[in-house]
């Protein structure tokens, strides 16, 4: 392929060869098993030198287009083996996705405008431990896994907040004994969402068994549903937006959850940088 663009540029098979010091036999050769092989002649030969088919400025063109792609993907290869550009692949669960994901992304990308991120979330971690021992992923972010993974590395932890609806008398106080709330109903998860187990450890420390208003999956959709009267939740705390921190309160027994990043490969050098500003987050006081 390299050889036929050469042709084309310098005119002449001759002049071709002697910039290549190839043989002018040699070349010729490869030139006719390369029409063999699209099925027709790339070359007008004539005795005063060498012009393109239509056929061969198609070739020539697309030859141009491949040979410029590889050296791209070349070079960006390289800068990803050096960790600043590339894509970034990686799993989390859904509650992560929403709360802590979203900062580390905007700052990790405002340094690598080129770069970009495919994002795979799932209900529950046990889900994301299943689908990432697979190696569908980079890496995945989310709760200490159960099964050993050649990566497992702490980055930081979250806090569980109850979110209560405007107005209510446990706003007052600092934290919130949620054997308080028991008599309440509350805006709860799905069965498949990783959180409603979490509820369910709760309810069961402080001896409680409430009844729901409404089930939802998705972690804004609760903390909104909470503020407007419909029932208390409970959900990690980067989740709840800014305007709405108002509404959350810790509870008085307080409960963390500790994150960590894991795969079955190392994780790649543009996905460090990543992580770092996910530490950041998760140590980052709330506004």
């Amino acid at each position: 392929m390299t050889y036929f663009v050469t042709v084309a540029d310098h005119g002449s098979i001759r002049k071709a060869a002697d910039a290549l010091f190839i043989a002018q036999p040699s070349l010729s050769a490869q030139l006719a098993a390369l029409e063999r092989e699209v099925g027709g002649p790339l070359l007008n030969r004539q005795a005063r030198g060498v012009t393109l088919t239509p056929a061969g400025r198609v070739f020539l063109r697309e030859a141009r287009v491949t040979l410029a792609a590889a050296e791209r993907a070349k070079r960006f290869a390289t800068l990803a083996l050096g960790g600043e550009q590339g894509d970034l692949r990686f799993a989390t669960v859904l509650s992560i996705a929403a709360g802590l994901v979203p900062d580390a992304l905007l700052a990790w990308r405002s340094r690598r405008p080129g770069v970009r991120a495919f994002l795979q979330e799932y209900r529950s971690s046990r889900e994301l431990e299943r689908y990432t021992a697979q190696g569908l992923h980079d890496f995945a972010v989310g709760p200490k896994p159960s099964t050993a993974f050649e990566v497992t590395e702490f980055i930081g932890s979250e806090e569980f907040v109850v979110v209560l609806p405007q107005g209510d008398e446990l706003l007052s106080s600092a934290s919130v004994d949620i054997a308080r709330l028991g008599d309440r109903p509350w805006v709860l998860f799905s069965r498949d969402h990783g959180l409603s187990s979490i509820h369910d450890d709760i309810f069961a420390t402080v001896g409680i068994a409430p009844e729901s208003a409404v089930f939802t999956s998705q972690t804004d959709v609760a903390v909104r549903l909470a503020t407007v009267g419909l029932g208390p939740t409970i959900v990690p705390d980067n989740v709840v937006p800014p305007p709405l921190r108002r509404f959350a309160r810790s509870l008085a027994t307080p409960l963390t959850r500790d994150l960590y990043v894991y795969g079955t490969a190392p994780v790649p050098n543009l996905a460090k940088a990543f992580l770092d500003e996910l530490r950041n987050v998760c140590a980052a006081p709330k506004r």
